[in-house]
C-alpha cells in the first residue's frame, strides 16, 4: 500500500484522516483508525494478482500429544496434577490414573475451589485493585475465578481528574506517587515544556532505534517523561535512587521543581524510560497514547448494555465492564 497523500481521487471517510496518510497523527490530534478507499482498492488489487496467497495458506493443525500425568490440562481431562507421587502430595481431588475428578470432588484447583468443593456463587475470588478495576466473584460452576474485568475506557476516575484506561486510572499524580511517595503530584506545565521538548535525560519522548533521546513536539510534551513535584527527596522504588534527575528552574521570577526518572531500572511501577503512561489526560478529551497526545474518542467503546425504563444502564444496579456485559453489585 502507498500513502494516501498526493493521490488523485483518494477518498477518506473520516474527517481527521486515514491510516495510510503520511502523518502519524490526524487532524486535531485524532488518531486515524480506518483505511481509505485507496488503501482498500490497493489491497483488493494485490489479492487479484495473487499477492495474497500467504493469507490463504492455512497452516496444518498442530498435533497435540495428550498424556495424563504430564501436569498440563489437555482436552478431555478434568484435571492433571502430574505424577502419582505429585498428586498424592498436592491434589487429592484428582485421580492421577484417569485425570478425572475423584469421587465426591467437584473441582481440583482454582481460587473458587476449596477442599475439592466449589465455593458458593458470589464469593469474591479476585479483589479490585483500583477504582477502574472490578472485583471478580465465583460462579458456583467452576473452580476457576472468572477472567479479569474492568470498567470501560473513558469512565471518569479519581474525582474526574482522569479516565479509566485498560483497567487503570493513569493520572499524573497517581503515577508520581508510585515513584516519589505520598503527596507527590504532577509537575507544572513549565517542567514538561522546558525539558521534554529538549530530548535529553531530564526529559524526552522515548528513544529512537539508535538509542538517542527523542524530542517531544510541543503538542506532545505532556506525554513524554513523567515530571513530578513534592513528595520524597529520592524515589521510593528500590534501586531507583540512582536513576533520577531533579532540577529547579526559574521562569519570570517563579520557581518550578521538576523531578523525573530515567527509567533505566526495569520495574512494574515505573513506565518505560520513566515515561507518562498510555491513557493519561493531556487536555480536554485528550489522552496520551505512545507518547502522542490524541483524542480519547477512538478508544471508547460506545456499546451500551441493556437499560431499564428509566434509561439506567444495567438497571442502575451494576456497571458495564469492558466487554459490554453488566456486572451487578450487591
Amino acid at each position: 500500500m502507498g500513502h494516501d497523500d498526493g493521490r488523485e481521487q483518494c477518498f477518506c471517510r473520516d474527517w481527521h484522516g486515514c491510516i495510510m496518510s503520511q502523518s502519524i497523527v490526524g487532524l486535531e490530534n485524532v488518531q486515524p483508525y480506518k483505511f481509505s478507499d485507496c488503501s482498500r482498492n490497493d489491497y483488493m488489487n494485490e489479492l487479484r494478482i495473487g499477492q495474497g496467497l500467504c493469507l490463504l495458506n492455512k497452516p496444518n493443525e498442530l498435533v497435540v500429544h495428550r498424556q495424563c500425568g504430564n501436569g498440563r490440562l489437555d482436552e478431555g481431562e478434568d484435571c492433571d496434577c502430574g505424577t502419582i507421587a505429585e498428586c498424592q502430595n498436592t491434589n487429592p481431588c484428582c485421580d492421577p490414573f484417569t485425570c478425572r475428578l475423584t469421587k465426591e470432588s467437584q473441582c481440583a484447583s482454582g481460587e473458587c475451589c476449596d477442599k475439592c468443593q466449589l465455593k458458593p456463587r458470589g464469593i469474591v475470588c479476585r479483589d479490585s485493585t483500583n477504582e477502574c478495576d472490578l472485583e471478580e466473584t465465583c460462579t458456583g460452576l467452576s473452580g476457576a475465578c472468572p477472567i479479569d474485568s474492568y470498567k470501560k475506557n473513558g469512565e471518569a476516575c479519581e474525582g474526574g481528574k482522569g479516565y479509566c484506561f485498560a483497567g487503570q486510572c493513569p493520572t499524573l499524580s497517581l503515577q508520581c506517587e508510585k515513584i516519589w511517595g505520598p503527596g507527590t503530584i504532577g509537575a507544572d506545565k513549565q517542567c514538561f515544556e522546558q525539558f521534554n521538548s529538549k530530548g535529553a535525560v531530564t526529559g524526552h519522548c522515548g528513544k529512537d532505534s539508535g538509542g538517542n533521546y527523542i524530542k517531544c513536539d510541543m503538542e506532545n510534551v505532556r506525554c513524554g517523561s513523567l515530571q513530578c513535584q513534592l513528595g520524597n527527596r529520592y524515589p521510593i522504588v528500590p534501586g531507583m535512587d540512582e536513576y533520577y534527575t531533579r532540577t529547579v528552574i526559574t521562569i519570570k521570577g517563579n520557581e518550578y521543581d521538576c523531578k523525573a526518572t530515567t527509567g533505566l531500572l526495569e520495574h512494574e511501577e515505573v513506565g518505560p524510560l520513566g515515561l507518562v503512561r498510555d491513557g493519561t489526560p493531556c487536555g480536554d478529551n485528550l489522552i496520551c497514547v505512545n507518547q502522542t497526545c490524541t483524542s480519547i474518542f477512538p478508544f471508547i467503546d460506545h456499546t451500551k448494555c441493556p437499560t431499564d425504563h428509566n434509561n439506567h444502564e444495567c438497571s442502575g444496579r451494576g456497571v458495564s465492564h469492558h466487554r459490554s456485559i453488566c456486572k451487578f453489585t450487591s
